[in-house]
This record gives C-alpha cells, sequence and structure tokens, in this order.
C-alpha cells in the first residue's frame, strides 16, 4: 500500500477536534477503535481494503491524537456522524471493535440513513450482562493505580490481561504496547461525560435491517461472548465469524479472514 495516498487531518466538529486517515475510494468503510487504542489498531485492515473502497480510521475523544473531552456530556456515535458528514460519507459500512462495536451499533439504530451495514468485533458494553468480578476489580485496580499518580502502573495492569493479546505473537504484543504507551490514561483519572444512545441499544437491536456481522474470538472474555450470542439472537440475519485461537484482538490477531469477511458484507451492501 502506498502510505503517502493516506489523507490525514483534524475535524472540528460536535464540540470537539477528531484526528482521522482516509484513503482509497468507493464504498465508506468506518473504523471505530476499542479503549485504550487508536486508529492504528486498524492498520492490516486498512492496507487490505483501500484498494477497493473508501476506508476512514479516526481517534475517538479522549484517544490517541483526538482531544480529551471536558464537562460536556456527548455522545460517541453523534461524533461518528458528525464524522461522517464533515467527509461526506452516505450509506456507511461501520466497523467496531469491542467498546467501539457497541458505538457503531448506537450509530446504526440512531441514524439508519446513514448506515448500510454493520461489523462489531468482540463487541463490549451492551447494556444487561454484567461485567464478570474479576473484570470488575481489574479495572478498580487500574483507576486506583492512576489516581496514585501512576497511569504506567495501570497500563502495565491493562495490557496483562491475557484475553487482552496473546503474548506468544511478539510482532503484535509490540504494536499493541505503542498504542497502549500513547495512551493518556484519562479516562482513568477523570470522570467521562460520555453518553449511551437512549432507550439503550441492546433494547432497540430488533430495529436493524442492514447486513450485520458479528465477529467474536474463542480466547476473548467469556463476558463478551454474553454479547456475541445476545447480537446474534436479536438481530435478524446477522453473519457470525467465530476465530476459536483469537483473543479480545481478532482482527489484529488474525486480519484476513476478517478483512474478508468485511469486504463480503460491503459488497452486499452494495448490491442491496
Amino acid at each position: 500500500m502506498d502510505h503517502s495516498a493516506i489523507e490525514s487531518g483534524t475535524a472540528h466538529v460536535n464540540g470537539t477536534q477528531l484526528y482521522y486517515e482516509a484513503c482509497g475510494s468507493g464504498r465508506p468503510v468506518l473504523f471505530l477503535h476499542g479503549f485504550t487504542l487508536d486508529h492504528r489498531m486498524w492498520r492490516t485492515q486498512v492496507e487490505a481494503l483501500a484498494s477497493r473502497y473508501r476506508v476512514v480510521t479516526y481517534d475517538a475523544r479522549g484517544f490517541g491524537r483526538s482531544m480529551v473531552p471536558d464537562t460536556t456530556p456527548y455522545r460517541h456515535y453523534e461524533d461518528a456522524a458528525a464524522l461522517c458528514e464533515y467527509l461526506g460519507l452516505r450509506r456507511v459500512v461501520v466497523v467496531g471493535h469491542s467498546i467501539g462495536a457497541h458505538q457503531v451499533l448506537e450509530l446504526a439504530i440512531a441514524r439508519p440513513e446513514l448506515v448500510s451495514g454493520l461489523v462489531m468485533i468482540c463487541t463490549s458494553g451492551l447494556a444487561g450482562i454484567p461485567f464478570p468480578d474479576d473484570v470488575t476489580k481489574m479495572f478498580a485496580d487500574i483507576r486506583a493505580a492512576a489516581s496514585e499518580g501512576s497511569v504506567d502502573a495501570a497500563k502495565k495492569i491493562w495490557a496483562s490481561a491475557t484475553w487482552f493479546v496473546a503474548r506468544e505473537n511478539p510482532a503484535l504484543a509490540r504494536e499493541l504496547d505503542a498504542i497502549l504507551a500513547d495512551y493518556s490514561g484519562w479516562h482513568w483519572t477523570h470522570a467521562n461525560p460520555a453518553k449511551g444512545l437512549e432507550p439503550a441499544a441492546a433494547e432497540r437491536l430488533g430495529e436493524l435491517r442492514i447486513p450485520a456481522l458479528v465477529v467474536e474470538g474463542g480466547r476473548d472474555l467469556a463476558y463478551n461472548a454474553l454479547n456475541a450470542q445476545m447480537l446474534l439472537e436479536r438481530i435478524a440475519g446477522a453473519a457470525r465469524l467465530s476465530l476459536p485461537h483469537c483473543t479480545h484482538m481478532a482482527n489484529m490477531d488474525d486480519p484476513d479472514p476478517v478483512n474478508a469477511a468485511i469486504a463480503a458484507l460491503a459488497d452486499r451492501c452494495v448490491e442491496a
């Protein structure tokens, strides 16, 4: 891929500033990253798909090169919609990872005229499915470490989770460590005024009438497997891609089948 062809910029939208990168032409595909991550987690997807589609990645509010929140309430899916409008994207295929998968789900429900297809990878955050006790404790330990002035210590706890990344893959571990090193830790040391869709997306899955794909990693949290099952049961016609050997970072662990599945869904949207 010719990286000189990547356009980058900062969109002043929805009361914030969002860093984005875009390349390619054709059906627009928008990627939303997971927590502590940024647009770089989609590197292999961009390289594989930019020859066929208009691929856009960006850093959500508070991550990467985008502006951190202030005290004003906001919604991530509204930021995503505003970015699409800023870039002139229509009938977008949206792809999200972890909490980003929940956000693209909210976007598809709130703005059905904007979204033509939906890919959710290792989804987290659905209402009605509580985090297990050990994960809740891990989050509490992370916030305690960060609030005591050591964001680096908090990052070590986060990175040590075996469901998060396969450490036996040194190249992938280094790539994720580099992204995590650049995370500010803001969400661990501040009260985040982010709001969700109301009523909650989990209560409105039956409204979706677009091609949808649910990707799950067999080595991810069992909690996320429950999220995937809910999506598959409640979204009419949703397809499933199960990757038993993958962790929470399924699109980075084994990008080829994920890329192929995204392309197949995007092509279905073109035909629809």
